[in-house]
């Protein structure tokens, strides 16, 4: 957070933005709490005279505001990708839709170093199935059941106000588990379920399961690393000494 040593850096990325004014009034919010790295990718609206007159007076933040052509370019080094999305699963089978409320999510940033990508879809039909299993996990806002669906600036706002709230105050630091050992520990994790003869589907499933906990929780390095190392040496075991990663 910019001007917050009491929190993670927030890198906010929007998904093909559609409407300068938006992109503007996102800018505007980001300012509002002390934000100003902004990522668009693919965008199909351009930064014009509208947008900067939404800004108002964070047009620096719509200024130094940077293109990718892909999510992951954007996402980049986070440690932590959150995607935001107004229709949550609460079903046991979808396990990519399992999310956070704004406030819950403020709260376990709390302290974290290291940064994290809060990823806003397209105005029309948000995040896909696709960049939504790119993400680490999901915040969605407890919105009307009529009419869930926030103006993308509007839900921007709320989750910069959580997560700005709940970082007022001294914490303990702690760095977030970067996505290159979480990915890792994953693939450790399908290699182990494929020694235990697990089907290649559940034992997916269950890797995404475990995804979904080490991000919900924010695991810090040192916790992802001892259960890496655990997993490495229970498929060495398995494996009769050899090493397969």
């Amino acid at each position: 957070m910019a001007g917050d040593n009491e929190g993670p850096r927030i890198r906010v990325i929007l998904v093909e933005p559609e409407s300068g004014g938006n992109i503007g009034s996102v800018a505007r919010a980001m300012k509002n709490f002390d934000l100003d790295e902004l990522w668009l990718v693919n965008p199909k609206a351009r930064i014009d005279e509208s947008a900067r007159a939404i800004a108002s007076h964070a047009v620096d933040v719509l200024e130094g505001s940077k293109i990718a052509g892909t999510l992951e370019e954007a996402i980049g080094d986070a440690s932590l990708a959150i995607g935001t999305t107004s229709k949550p699963s609460f079903g046991r089978s979808n396990l990519r839709r399992v999310a956070l409320a704004p406030d819950e999510l403020a709260r376990r940033l709390r302290g974290a170093r290291g940064t994290v990508a809060l990823i806003f879809g397209r105005e029309s039909i948000g995040l896909t199935n696709e960049e939504v299993e790119r993400c680490d996990c999901i915040v969605s806002i407890p919105a009307s059941g009529e009419y869930p669906v926030l103006n993308v600036a509007a839900a921007a706002a709320i989750i910069f106000y959580e997560i700005r709230k709940a970082s007022l105050g001294k914490w303990p630091q702690r760095r977030i588990a970067g996505r290159d050992i979480k990915r890792r520990l994953e693939r450790q994790f399908l290699i182990l379920a494929e020694l235990a003869g697990i089907p290649s589907h559940r034992a997916e499933l269950a890797s995404r399961a475990l995804r979904n906990v080490l991000s919900r929780s924010l695991a810090t390095e040192r916790e992802a690393s001892l259960l890496l190392g655990v997993l490495r040496k229970a498929s060495e075991r398995a494996l009769g000494g050899r090493r397969r990663v």
